[in-house]
């Protein structure tokens, strides 16, 4: 059973030699880094961009398919092609023309290792231009006061579905108020950001992330947990707490 590093270095090498491919990049957890610090680990995703010549095509599937056994191959809701090996490993491979090569100057920015990231590049543009992306502004949340007041927004619309009956939806619903909560908890508690919000919450969130993680729908007064919480992180930032809305909030919580 090949380990991720064995996989991974068994892709780039099949990258690196295929001639229809001109330009190939790695991204995701496994090329980035949070204060200098390795993000990813033996569950991590291997993801790649392999970009091909003109007049020229690579079938995702049979690529990846020549270096492991798959258990799955499947076009995820992005129209990424997504690989599940038997070790459970999860590879995405993206295949674009290299006229596409420029899109990813719109990249978020968040603590990139270039030199991990680049694996094929027979002109070296792919270089330049993972260098002018990398030079941009680094990604960063939004300001706690305006995700606060988005958290509030959204327990207001979470009270009105699950007054009319839409449990379900509901529950869709706390999915946005569980990751403002986490987002300000971050900020409290003056852990690292990462744009997926409920990244190794556990382990720097501690109780901030037991509490958050106790908000069910199933859980008969799940908006005043919420609220609770609000007001506490609220004070933990000195946010202004917009108690009008509070009050608000928990008079239509109690009429439901």
């Amino acid at each position: 059973m090949p380990s991720l590093d064995q996989l991974d270095a068994h892709i780039r090498s099949a990258l690196q030699a295929d001639v229809r491919v001109s330009h190939a990049l790695a991204y995701g957890s496994r090329t980035q880094r949070c204060r200098g610090q390795v993000v990813s680990d033996q569950h991590s995703d291997l993801d790649y961009y392999a970009y091909v010549r003109p007049g020229q095509s690579l079938d995702p599937s049979t690529f990846v398919g020549a270096w492991t056994p798959l258990l799955l191959s499947v076009v995820n809701e992005f129209g990424t092609p997504n690989f599940v090996t038997p070790e459970l490993h999860r590879i995405e491979l993206h295949v674009q023309p290299v006229s596409q090569l420029s899109e990813l100057l719109g990249w978020p920015v968040f603590g990139p290792d270039l030199t991990a990231m680049l694996i094929k590049d027979d002109d070296g543009t792919l270089a330049q231009t993972l260098q002018r992306w990398a030079a941009g502004p680094a990604w960063k949340p939004d300001e706690p006061q305006l995700i606060y007041d988005r958290v509030l927004n959204w327990l207001v619309f979470t009270m009105a579905v699950r007054a009319r009956g839409e449990y379900l939806r509901a529950a869709e619903l706390l999915t946005w108020i569980r990751g403002g909560l986490l987002r300000l908890a971050r900020f409290a508690e003056q852990v690292p950001q990462f744009p997926a919000v409920t990244r190794f919450a556990e382990r720097d969130l501690g109780p901030w992330a037991q509490r958050v993680a106790a908000l069910e729908t199933g859980h008969a007064d799940v908006e005043l947990l919420a609220l609770e919480i609000c007001r506490e992180l609220a004070a933990a930032l000195g946010l202004d707490e917009r108690l009008s809305v509070l009050a608000a909030l928990r008079d239509g919580q109690h009429q439901s």
